[in-house]
């Protein structure tokens, strides 16, 4: 199911469970995604984070979206992000094939390469070595290489989903003659991608990694080449409406030198808090982000934050909307998860449709 010139507004359901301090259990899960359907949304989206998140664990995101599958008829099914390269991406290409399908074309993998604290990257990578005992992996080398790793990892999928039987040998990923056979989709699911980041004015948030004093309270698009040439659309995240229109400026050009007659889809990411009060919603987002990531600062919030009287919540998402923004990921930003999404379903929804 290709993307449409109609809005897509989605809806993230809690499968870092535990990390507001709420056990969200895969019973509320499922509940959650049918009273979205109910609602009114057109998507629900799950995160990824296979190692936790601080030292929380998720559940899996390409699974509970299955379970979805079965139980809802018109939502989209979106992972925002997952990360393709911490996975073999030939299993990856057929359990997605396989959502793809029993869905009716639903299906919308989100990547991205990931971020996050120090010590949680470490973990993820240093998993991907423990794989292959005694071959002098270096888990180190995994991460500095890692936009090497995602970009052979969604070529193969993408190969995978659009070719009868293909060998590949690139720096990682190495087969002879692999197929998806009867399981390979009618028609390629679309791939949303993730590229740019604020860089925040201090050390701490989602890019501990990223972090450096020339860098410092800069939003970098990153290499947005790869959105181009390897997915459908572009995921953007922190960038305000005049930096998407500067970095959709530079993939656009890009575009029409490779692929002049497809059209890229645009979405956004953001943290949402309906309240009367619009102090009390950007402390609840502020509040919610320290807990997802520790050490978010007040620039981080401005950017990440779509919070206040419905009115306004709105207002914000209209701005990104008149910039062609179609798609839209909005992070739940309180432990209250379902009395917020219902608030953003009765409250903002109609006032954006």
């Amino acid at each position: 199911m290709a993307f449409t010139d109609e809005p897509m507004i989605g809806v993230s359901i809690n499968n870092l469970t535990g990390i507001t301090g709420f056990a969200y259990g895969l019973r509320e899960m499922l509940q959650a995604s049918q009273e979205a359907e109910a609602m009114g949304f057109d998507g629900v989206w799950v995160h990824d984070a296979p190692l936790g998140r601080r030292t929380v664990a998720s559940y899996d995101g390409v699974s509970i979206l299955s379970a979805i599958a079965s139980r809802t008829k018109t939502l989209r099914l979106c992972t925002g992000i997952l990360q393709p390269h911490l996975r073999n991406p030939i299993s990856l290409a057929l359990e997605w094939a396989t959502l793809f399908t029993l869905s009716e074309g639903r299906a919308v993998l989100g990547v991205g390469t990931g971020g996050g604290k120090p010590a949680l990257v470490k973990r993820e990578y240093e998993a991907m070595a423990a794989l292959r005992h005694d071959t002098g992996l270096d888990p180190q080398a995994l991460y500095e290489k890692r936009g090497k790793l995602f970009r052979e990892n969604v070529e193969i999928l993408r190969r995978l989903w659009s070719e009868d039987k293909f060998s590949y040998s690139g720096e990682f990923y190495h087969f002879n003659e692999v197929t998806l056979g009867e399981a390979r989709p009618t028609e390629p699911p679309p791939v949303l991608m993730a590229s740019g980041i604020y860089v925040p004015k201090e050390y701490g948030g989602p890019v501990h990694h990223l972090w450096s004093k020339e860098n410092a309270g800069k939003f970098l698009l990153g290499p947005y080449k790869r959105v181009v040439n390897l997915s459908d659309g572009w995921l953007a995240v922190h960038a305000t409406p005049r930096e998407i229109d500067e970095s959709w400026s530079k993939i656009e050009a890009y575009a029409r030198e490779r692929n002049p007659s497809k059209k890229y889809a645009k979405a956004y990411n953001c943290f949402v808090n309906v309240d009367d009060d619009p102090r009390k919603a950007r402390e609840a987002v502020k509040e919610y982000l320290n807990n997802w990531h520790t050490m978010i600062g007040e620039d981080v919030v401005d950017r990440w934050a779509v919070a206040g009287p419905p009115e306004e919540v709105a207002r914000q998402l209209r701005e990104y909307m008149n910039r062609g923004v179609k798609i839209f990921q909005l992070v739940v930003a309180s432990p209250d998860h379902h009395g917020q999404m219902k608030l953003i379903g009765e409250k903002v929804l109609p006032l954006l449709k």
